[in-house]
């Protein structure tokens, strides 16, 4: 694994940046424990969608960072896969059942799982090609569900962000890229949220496998 993928890897092993995310990184602020509340609160919206049993049995949290998510997703599914690029991450929140692996690669057979939870990760990838590697790999694990996240370019911190020059490792794409994307892994959009439609880049994706 090369450029952008082993660099994300190498960034996130780092014991400071996992301690950080385990004890802080949605702590620290205002902001951040709104912003954490409001990913909560969509996630759990989207899970609410589902019908009951046929789709509640395991869930793939991906990249699972310390367990954010992991109180919710329990409360949802019989099992919890937590798996993470970052051994670190694992360790400062060991799962009941989770391994390190990357999404360019999981280790999982095909409909391995009903749902898979992918969070804040595609953001990170500066080329098409590693983003499809990654939506193919997702849309081959999962039976049919997918909750994820993106970052907008139609938003006001995009636009800024690219006028101030600012470059912070983060890529934003525009919709129509984002959902050609999808379509070309057999991927379909089936709603949308937006954390701050207009003005934040995040945007958190409901999608089921069409292929």
């Amino acid at each position: 694994m090369v450029g952008r993928p082993a660099q994300l890897r190498q960034e996130y092993e780092s014991d400071e940046r996992a301690r950080h995310y385990q004890g802080q990184r949605w702590e620290h602020s205002p902001r951040a424990r709104r912003t954490n509340a409001k990913e909560q609160a969509i996630v759990e919206s989207f899970f609410q969608s589902l019908e009951p049993k046929l789709w509640r049995n395991r869930v793939l949290d991906m990249p699972c960072g310390t367990g954010r998510f992991r109180p919710l997703l329990r409360s949802y599914f019989t099992e919890v896969w937590s798996v993470d690029a970052a051994a670190s991450m694992l360790q400062q929140a060991p799962p009941e059942f989770g391994f390190q692996a990357s999404a360019h690669a999981i280790p999982l057979c095909d409909d391995a799982v009903d749902v898979i939870l992918c969070s804040r990760l595609l953001h990170h990838f500066d080329t098409s090609e590693q983003r499809l590697q990654v939506l193919g790999e997702l849309a081959r694990v999962t039976r049919k569900w997918i909750c994820m996240s993106y970052f907008d370019a139609a938003s006001v911190q995009a636009w800024r962000n690219k006028l101030r020059g600012r470059f912070r490792g983060r890529y934003p794409l525009a919709k129509q890229q984002w959902l050609a994307e999808l379509n070309a892994v057999g991927l379909e959009e089936c709603r949308r949220v937006y954390i701050a439609k207009g003005w934040s880049e995040q945007v958190w994706v409901w999608a089921k496998c069409v292929r």
